[in-house]
């Protein structure tokens, strides 16, 4: 195969390394890769393995318009409503799923009518002779995150950008694209003056988080849009629930299945994954508490867990440890940098249930799949505590990437974290991939 040399720029004195973007005519119908120009002039953001029932691909393109407009202009109503077709807190939660992004935009629009604010307007674009954009869904926003990071928009502004997902009747989700993290700003999290919010879909601006120390910026948009092949239809709302079967090692498996090990089977990645196919979580009785992320006398500035190298940064090496098929990884990377010691990651590594011992601590996003699925349902499926979990995601020297599952946000703590006056605990919930 031939090498093409990566393309260094320099924008806002940051380098940025742009990859070559591939020699197939995705702009014009055919097929596409990663970071492929799509027929809209987007950057191809996803790809899906086979067509499903939104399309093939999903492009991205960032604009400089339309910048602090609300998400909604009745900021304290839901865009749902409890139907035969499932409740409220289910089609919020399938809401935040890739595909979505278009039918959430389409209910914003029929909530709220004619006028300004962010649905409205990215509907109403026309850009690259497309006029099918929409707003994404919290899912499509962090894979469009995953592209900036790599350099895909040189000059994509570091701000708050809003997603099509309704977390609550008055809240919405957005994403920090200074560091990818996805807010809701509910449970005090999001403050003015610091009195929290009543609501941020009225807002134009998002809330200054006193730990980030990321300024107050008017909200902005990432128009997005599905294209190609099509296949099958949109799912019923989802209703996650305990399936009674017990599946073996080598599948096939329902998400609900007790796994192989013991545990709840939450995610299905489909055939032809490098780490497997499923992940399963451990059973509650191997649930750790209080313990730190690292081992406390080492230090993080003398041993590292990323470098930067000549193919990719440590803080892009870091992004990629967020996704879905990292966590194993990462575990790895963690333990052969602290060594010995009672931390977060060996906890999990040394974990050994039912003779099962190649547990690991989940990655960002496959905790976040853990959340969305055995958290959610009407009555939970485990009983997880409606606490702060440790991802293996490292967010940078000092703070790796927690998720709260008491309404999924994501939070970057300190690693030495123990419990506190602020934080009684942080868990630890070990998974395994197999398949």
């Amino acid at each position: 195969m031939k090498r093409i040399a990566l393309v260094v720029v320099i924008v806002a004195s940051v380098f940025i390394a742009i990859p070559p973007v591939s020699a197939a005519s995705c702009s014009t119908g055919g097929e596409c890769v990663l970071g492929d120009v799509g027929p809209g002039g987007g950057r191809v953001i996803y790809v899906a393995a086979s067509p499903r029932w939104w399309g093939t691909y999903i492009e991205a393109r960032p604009i400089t318009s339309g910048r602090g407009l609300p998400w909604s202009l009745r900021p304290t109503e839901s865009i749902y409503t409890d139907s035969v077709a499932g409740t409220e807190k289910r089609q919020r939660i399938d809401a935040r799923a890739v595909g979505m992004g278009a039918v959430n935009t389409a209910a914003i629009i029929a909530q709220n009518g004619e006028g300004r604010y962010a649905a409205a307007y990215v509907s109403n674009l026309t850009l690259g002779g497309k006029s099918d954009w929409y707003l994404p869904s919290k899912d499509e926003l962090d894979f469009a995150y995953h592209r900036a990071t790599i350099g895909q928009w040189p000059t994509l502004y570091r701000a708050a950008y809003w997603t099509s997902t309704e977390n609550s009747a008055s809240f919405a989700w957005y994403q920090m694209f200074q560091d990818s993290t996805q807010f809701t700003d509910e449970n005090g999290v999001g403050r003015v003056n610091n009195i929290p919010v009543k609501s941020n879909k009225d807002r134009v601006r998002n809330a200054k988080h006193g730990t980030s120390g990321f300024p107050s910026l008017l909200y902005r948009l990432m128009p997005t849009r599905a294209f190609g092949a099509v296949s099958g239809v949109q799912p019923a709302v989802s209703n996650p629930t305990l399936t009674g079967n017990t599946c073996t090692e080598q599948g096939p498996c329902q998400i609900g299945d007790i796994g192989p090990a013991g545990g709840i089977v939450f995610y299905d990645g489909g055939p032809n994954q490098s780490w497997g196919r499923y992940l399963e979580a451990s059973p509650s009785s191997s649930e750790a508490v209080g313990l730190s992320w690292k081992r406390l006398s080492v230090n993080d500035r003398q041993r590292r867990i990323y470098y930067d190298s000549p193919l990719a940064t440590a803080r892009l090496k870091r992004v990629a440890s967020k996704l879905i098929g990292a966590g194993q990884l990462n575990t790895t990377r963690i333990i052969r940098t602290y060594g010995r010691g009672n931390y977060a990651a060996r906890y999990a590594a040394l974990l050994v249930v039912n003779g099962y011992d190649d547990w690991f601590l989940p990655s960002e996003d496959e905790l976040e799949k853990m959340y969305t699925f055995m958290q959610t349902a009407d009555t939970p499926l485990d009983p997880l505590k409606r606490s702060y979990y440790w991802s293996s995601s490292e967010y940078d020297y000092d703070n790796a990437w927690t998720v709260n599952f008491k309404d999924g946000q994501q939070f970057d703590r300190l690693k030495w974290t123990v419990p506190g006056p602020a934080i009684k605990a942080i868990r630890v919930r070990a998974i395994r991939a197999f398949g």
